[in-house]
This record gives structure tokens, C-alpha cells and sequence, in this order.
């Protein structure tokens, strides 16, 4: 089949222009692909760029509250370390109320061998009683203070397990992200992971993973160092209180026994004056009472003498027994002897019982004597001698 020239002549125009036209699309379609192409590289670069930056921002922010935490860590152990060295002091404190607790035992003790009047409730006493009951009072409130250092030792251990815990969470979390952000296009160990895009990341979100190491830090420093500097300086109030007071109560029960040894010295002294003045006296009335035994004795031939011539006069015979004055003076005469043995004997009786007095007077002086020697012995020597020095020595806390 033939066709015309017009035939020909279309067909080739047709020919050029579906060409031209195919030739226009390709190349609009190249210029669109180039376009899209370098879009979409500077868009992968860009959008890489900025995961670098964010994973470096990342990193840094993890640094930061990594740095916070470890600082936090540290002054936490340090802190807890000088709790440590203050509970040691607080039991050092404890175990030292002991050594007057077990003196003031003993004094009582030993004073319960004074014997007879001197076994009395005296101030030295009753200071010791205030003495004991004092120490006792300070062993319960550091034994109480003791279970409240023990106590913030474990919450600071518990703030510390935090601390270290996030620590390590937070050097694996920088690990990880260290190498995110050092992967490159490169890498070998790159690969296809298909679908990760859609795990569910829901641990935290920035605030909330801030707020967490935030709590941490702000917990450790409250609860934990903040609570602990202030329970360092209230023990080692507790303890030069302690060791004040105590003082203090043993000075005064010193003071008690001083006044006590001296009342009981001169107490001492005047009975043996007294002893000495007593003795002289019973010497004096046994010598009075010899004078009157001889007085008494040297009225015997007197009388026997007026008895006798009263005797032999009663043998004048008939008239011659007349009641003459000779008679009559030898009666008398007889008579104020007897009155004056008898008036002798009541005096020789009344020096007896007053010697028997003095004697007695004196066995009680000596007995007394020899309590008041027995409670100086106790009070002075066995007491004192172990109470020269306050037995309380504690370590210097330390607080800062």
C-alpha cells in the first residue's frame, strides 16, 4: 500500500514531535529526579545531622547529671563515713559512762560498811543517788541517739544504692549512645533493623528521666547528707553535754563528801577531847572517891571510941548512972558521927554512880570513836581515793 506525500511528510512530523515531546518528559523527569535526589540528601543529611546533634546534646545532658550524680555519690560516702567515725565516738561515749557509773557503785557499796549512828541517809548519799540516776539518763538518751545514727547510716547506704544505680544506668545509657552517635554511613556494623521505628520507647520522657536523677541528687542531699551533718552535731551536743553534766553532778557529790569527811572529822576531834576530858575525870573521881572511902573509914575509932565510953559508962552504979552532960555529949557525939558517915557513904554512893556514868560515857565515846574512824576510812580513803578525777574521757567529735 502506497501512501501520499502529505502521508510521508505527517507521519514524520508526528514521529518528531512524539520525540520532542518523549525527549521533554524524560528530561523533565531527570531535572525533577536531580532535584529530588539532592532534596532528598540534603534532607538525610540534615535530618542525620540533627540526630548527631541531638545524640551529642544527649550526651552532654547525661554527662551532666552523670557529674551531678557521682559529686552527689561521693559527698554522700563521705559524709556517711564521718557518721561512721561519730557512731564509734557515740559508743566510745557510752562505754565511758561505765567507769563512774561502776565508782559510784562502789562508793555506795562501801558505805554501806559505816556502822551504828554514822549508818545514816546523809547529802553524800542522796548526791550519789542524783549521780547514778543522772548517768543512767544520758546512757538511755545516747542509746536512743545510737539507734538514730544506725538508722541514717542505712538511709544513706539507701541513697547511696540510688545514686549508683542511676550512675550505672546512666554510663550505659552514654555507652550506648557514645556509639549512636560515632556510627557513620560507613560503618560495617550498620544494618538494616526493620520495624524498630515502631518499639515502644516508654521509660521516660526528658522531664520526667531529668526529674528522676533530679529526685535522686535532691533526696540524697535532704534525707541523706543534710539530715546526717545535723545528726553529727546533735550527738556531739549529746556528748559534751553529757560529759558536762555528768562532771558537774560528780563535782557535787565531791563537794558532799568533802563536807561530810569534815563534819565527820570534827565530829571525831570533839569526841576525843571529849574522851581525854572524860578520862581525867573518872581519874579525878576515883581519887575523890578513895579521899571519901578513907574519910568514911577514918570516922570508925571515933565512933567506936564515943560508943565505947557510952558503953562502959552505962556500968556506974544506982545514982552514979546519971545522964550528965558527958552523957549527953557522948550522945550527941555518936550521933553526928553516924550523920556524918551517913551524909559520907550518900556522897561515896552518888561519886560511884557518877563514875559508873563517866565509864560508861567513855566506852560510848571509844565506840563512837571508832565509827567515826570507820566512816573516814570508808569516806575519805576507799571513797575519795577513786574520786579525785572525773573517769569520762571522750573522743573530740569533729563537725563539719
Amino acid at each position: 500500500m502506497s501512501h501520499t506525500h502529505e502521508e510521508w511528510s505527517e507521519s514524520n512530523l508526528n514521529h518528531y514531535q512524539s520525540a520532542h515531546s518523549s525527549r521533554t518528559k524524560s528530561e523533565r523527569i531527570r531535572n525533577e529526579a536531580d532535584t529530588l535526589m539532592a532534596n532528598c540528601a540534603s534532607k538525610t543529611q540534615r535530618s542525620q545531622q540533627e540526630a548527631n546533634n541531638r545524640l551529642g546534646s544527649r550526651i552532654e545532658d547525661c554527662n551532666s547529671w552523670r557529674a551531678d550524680l557521682q559529686t552527689e555519690l561521693d559527698n554522700n560516702i563521705r559524709e556517711n563515713g564521718l557518721l561512721k567515725e561519730t557512731k564509734a565516738e557515740l559508743e566510745h561515749a557510752i562505754a565511758e559512762t561505765e567507769r563512774p557509773l561502776r565508782i559510784n557503785n562502789e562508793c555506795i557499796k562501801n558505805r554501806e560498811a559505816r556502822i551504828s549512828i554514822d549508818l545514816v541517809k546523809d547529802e553524800v548519799e542522796n548526791s550519789l543517788e542524783r549521780e547514778v540516776e543522772n548517768i543512767k539518763t544520758y546512757q538511755q538518751r545516747m542509746q536512743k541517739m545510737l539507734g538514730k545514727v544506725n538508722q541514717q547510716i542505712e538511709t544513706n547506704h539507701s541513697m547511696q544504692d540510688k545514686l549508683h544505680a542511676d550512675l550505672e544506668h546512666k554510663d550505659m545509657a552514654l555507652e550506648i549512645d557514645r556509639d549512636c552517635h560515632e556510627m557513620h554511613n560507613d560503618a560495617i556494623d550498620i544494618k538494616h533493623h526493620d520495624g524498630v521505628e515502631e518499639e515502644d520507647v516508654s521509660g521516660s520522657v526528658p522531664q520526667s528521666w531529668a526529674k528522676f536523677s533530679k529526685n535522686n541528687v535532691e533526696e540524697s542531699q535532704a534525707a541523706g547528707r543534710s539530715a546526717t551533718r545535723q545528726l553529727r552535731y546533735d550527738v556531739n551536743n549529746l556528748i559534751n553535754n553529757a560529759a558536762s553534766d555528768m562532771s558537774v553532778h560528780w563535782n557535787k557529790t565531791n563537794r558532799s563528801f568533802t563536807d561530810r569527811i569534815s563534819e565527820t572529822q570534827d565530829a571525831h576531834r570533839n569526841l576525843k577531847s571529849n574522851l581525854i576530858l572524860t578520862k581525867n575525870e573518872i581519874a579525878e573521881q576515883e581519887k575523890y572517891l578513895e579521899r571519901l572511902k578513907a574519910n568514911i573509914a577514918a570516922k570508925d575509932p571515933p565512933l567506936r571510941v564515943a560508943q565505947s565510953r557510952l558503953k562502959k559508962r552505962t556500968r556506974r552504979p544506982d545514982v552514979e548512972a546519971c545522964n550528965d552532960q558527958p552523957h549527953i555529949k557522948l550522945i550527941e557525939e555518936v550521933a553526928e558521927i553516924a550523920q556524918s558517915i551517913k551524909l559520907l557513904e550518900d556522897k561515896l554512893t552518888e561519886g560511884s554512880d557518877a563514875l559508873n556514868d563517866l565509864i560508861k560515857n567513855r566506852q560510848r565515846l571509844e565506840r563512837d570513836i571508832k565509827v567515826k574512824k570507820n566512816t573516814l576510812l570508808i569516806d575519805q580513803q576507799k571513797c575519795m581515793s577513786m574520786r579525785r578525777s572525773f573517769p569520762y574521757n571522750v573522743i573530740a567529735t569533729r563537725y563539719y
